[in-house]
């Protein structure tokens, strides 16, 4: 008979290990990275919400306008097109701006007086914003020829970069450049440099007088520019965009400089200031820079919000009539 197994000898699955024999603690996940992919999954399932949001928004309804303008923004590579226009109003627009004041005021250091008092500028910040701004003033036949070269050479400039961005809001295929377009850029550039050389114009002939005789001349300003940029985009697409088309853009660039304006004295004081401490002069120019890349942006993000605005009116309207 075959012998019978020994119940008492010990199984190897449940038998201890030797005193020689290595331990090892159960494994447990890494605090660290559990808490990442956790948050990554998170992250990534919100994301994922909000482009299914974004898409599920119907361009007639305001909340797909706005994505919309946000689209159209992004399509015409809009803060690419901010910056370039600011350098190009930063070296035809401001030269000549200064030059015009230095002819319009005797006293070269007028301009420079006239922007310390309004913005109430003070000690160091002051001191360098006259030092930046008398040039023109003490040397007008220098400053006359390096501002007329820089509209000659740049100024064109502006009037191309506002046809690109609003041909790509618009999704407008202009063609080729013809020389036509070169008028309508220089049309573009004279006229808000003439409205500059008439407000210097009015500032000297009103000194001394009232300041409500000013505020009268406040709504005529306000529709001479609300015209100009109702004109501007329609004549840079060839007039194939109406003016209903392109008035919420123009009210928007109004509102805009409105703005900029009102809260300059509290703003542009304070980028003046830090700008100057630590750049010195340098810092004046800087902050001058940023300022006019804002008024580049209300023009940018005013060409992207027209089409915008159209389409969800068009389609508004569409279904009323059915």
């Amino acid at each position: 008979m075959p012998e019978e197994a020994n119940d008492d000898l010990p199984d190897e699955a449940t038998s201890e290990p030797g005193p020689g024999t290595e331990q090892h603690p159960p494994r447990r996940g890494q605090p660290g990275r559990r808490g990442y992919e956790a948050a990554l999954a998170k992250g990534t399932a919100v994301a994922d919400r909000a482009i299914v949001w974004v898409e599920a928004q119907h361009p007639s309804t305001r909340k797909g306008a706005t994505v919309g303008i946000v689209r159209r923004y992004q399509a015409a590579d809009g803060q690419l097109y901010a910056v370039l226009l600011t350098a190009y109003l930063f070296i035809t627009v401001l030269p000549a701006a200064f030059v015009m004041a230095s002819y319009t005021e005797r006293d070269p250091n007028a301009l420079a007086d006239r922007l310390v008092h309004r913005l109430g500028l003070t000690a160091a910040t002051a001191t360098f914003v006259r030092e930046v701004l008398t040039g023109a003033g003490q040397n007008k036949l220098g400053s006359t020829l390096i501002a007329v070269a820089s509209v000659v050479f740049f100024g064109l400039g502006i009037g191309r970069v506002l046809q690109l961005v609003h041909s790509r809001s618009w999704a407008i295929d202009l063609g080729k450049r013809r020389l036509i377009d070169q008028w309508r850029y220089l049309g573009v550039l004279l006229i808000p440099l003439g409205f500059l050389l008439v407000y210097d114009i009015q500032t000297r002939l009103l000194r001394g007088h009232p300041a409500w005789i000013g505020w009268l001349l406040v709504p005529l300003w306000a529709s001479v520019v609300l015209g100009y940029f109702v004109w501007m985009p329609r004549t840079l697409l060839h007039n194939r965009v109406t003016v209903r088309d392109v008035l919420p853009g123009a009210v928007f660039t109004l509102l805009g400089l409105i703005g900029l304006r009102v809260i300059s004295s509290l703003l542009l004081v304070n980028w003046l200031s830090w700008y100057s401490t630590y750049y010195g002069g340098l810092g004046i120019v800087m902050a001058g820079f940023f300022w006019i890349m804002l008024v580049a942006t209300a023009l940018v993000v005013a060409a992207a919000l027209s089409p915008a605005l159209a389409e969800r009116r068009d389609l508004r309207q569409a279904n009323a009539g059915r």
